[in-house]
């Protein structure tokens, strides 16, 4: 009885031993990882600013981690390359971790070339599991997140069909308004005067007569639209602002004003200095008749 005690001691101890162990090393109740944008095995990852977006449960900010995380993750392309990444902390939001691509930073590829994120390629973000919050819990277990960027050619290739189908149904739609309105047009200038009087029951000679009322009140209405139209043009021409035309001309006198112009009365002037002087000719060739005498 004694030996089962010690043996039932025995395992209470071990666990309560690997559940302490637990807790240390973050497996439960530590740090996790809830979600990450873009999602694990999505496709479509943009490829301008291109960053991994990392949402844990617990508080992760710059201020206390400083640089000790930035070992912690590796941005790995289709060809194994390691990029370079610049690790950010939300300061707005709780637990958010922003990896992203550094292309300031100089990282050939094996042919000598500056890698650049491509369209249509798969990469994966490995994040270490000794990656810690800023209470120190760690995640505990190494995590891979793997996406692939947008096809950008296939992507042009449906923007320029959609275009296409979009300006040939504009075309098309356009297209079948004018011929629609060509056939009203037609249909409204030619008008059968035999089926017309079928249909009315009038005769041929009214329909005919009406038609061709019809047709000289619209020529006559756009005769007189013309007409309005050019006695507008002619008045734009010649009249200024501040003007304004008149159906006769009238004098200021017959309107009632007894105001006297310079004009008139310099002319008043000259007339009664040529009377005055004629009659003092007229005198003077009376006064030598007389002495002749």
């Amino acid at each position: 009885m004694k030996k089962i005690s010690r043996i039932l001691f025995i395992i209470v101890m071990i666990t309560m031993l690997a559940t302490g162990l637990a807790f240390a090393d973050g497996t439960e109740g530590g740090l996790e990882l809830l979600d990450t944008y873009p999602k694990a095995d999505t496709t479509g990852a943009a490829i301008e600013n291109f960053d991994v977006k990392l949402y844990f449960n617990n508080e992760m900010s710059e201020d206390i981690l400083g640089d000790d995380n930035d070992d912690c993750f590796q941005l790995i392309d289709a060809d194994g390359n390691v990029l370079p990444t610049l690790i950010l902390y939300s300061p707005k939001e709780t637990g958010v971790v922003m990896v992203l691509f550094d292309p300031n930073k100089e990282n050939l590829d094996s042919n000598g070339k500056q890698i650049v994120i491509k369209g249509n390629t798969e990469y994966t973000l490995k994040i270490s599991g000794d990656l810690k919050d800023d209470q120190g819990n760690t995640l505990g277990k190494d995590t891979t997140v793997k996406f692939t960027t947008i096809n950008q050619t296939r992507n042009s290739m449906v923007s320029m069909l959609l275009m296409i189908v979009l300006y040939a149904g504009i075309i098309g739609f356009s297209l079948r308004s004018a011929k629609k309105t060509a056939e009203k047009q037609a249909k409204e200038a030619k008008v059968n005067p035999y089926k017309e009087a079928k249909r009315t029951g009038k005769s041929v000679e009214e329909i005919v007569e009406k038609e061709q009322k019809k047709k000289e009140k619209l020529e006559k209405k756009a005769q007189e639209e013309d007409d309005d139209d050019d006695d507008d043009d002619e008045e734009e021409d010649y009249l200024e602002e501040g003007h304004y035309r008149v159906k006769t001309r009238r004098t200021v006198a017959s309107a009632g004003s007894t105001y006297i112009t310079g004009r008139k009365a310099e002319a008043e002037e000259r007339a009664e200095r040529e009377a005055r002087y004629a009659r003092n000719q007229a005198k003077q060739k009376k006064k030598g008749k007389g002495k002749k005498k």
